[in-house]
């Protein structure tokens, strides 16, 4: 049995078809671009090997150089026995968006984020 739908009350206007057809076929030639310049990219990458930069004519035409940046997560995934003894405690400053949208409602609605979604 679906569950109910938790939106059936919200307003709604009558968009035009066609531009609906179009979003979604741009949709899919992003997509469909998308995954040709991943393809390219990792033929380029498999060209460059450890090379920090590849060059057309002898000029160079792109880079793939390290970054001050660490994969932590896949790290300490990988080693998890090595990695558990460099946890610290660290405490931060957080927003109570709860306490702040009691105290003051009108000021937050103008900051409400909305998504897009085209539904099935």
């Amino acid at each position: 049995m679906p569950l109910p739908d938790k939106h059936a009350g919200e307003s709604t206007v009558e968009v035009d078809r066609d531009i609906l057809k179009q979003y979604e076929e741009a949709l899919a030639s992003v997509k469909a671009w998308q995954e040709e310049a991943d393809r390219l990219k990792a033929r380029m990458l498999e060209q460059l090997g450890d090379a920090y930069a590849g060059t057309v004519d002898g000029k160079k035409v792109v880079a793939h150089r390290p970054k001050d940046q660490y994969a932590i997560s896949r790290l300490r995934q990988d080693n998890p026995d090595l990695t558990e003894h460099f946890l610290r405690w660290q405490t931060t400053e957080v927003f109570d968006l709860d306490r702040f949208r009691e105290a003051h409602p009108d000021i937050l609605e103008p900051y409400h984020v909305r998504a897009f979604v085209v539904l099935e």
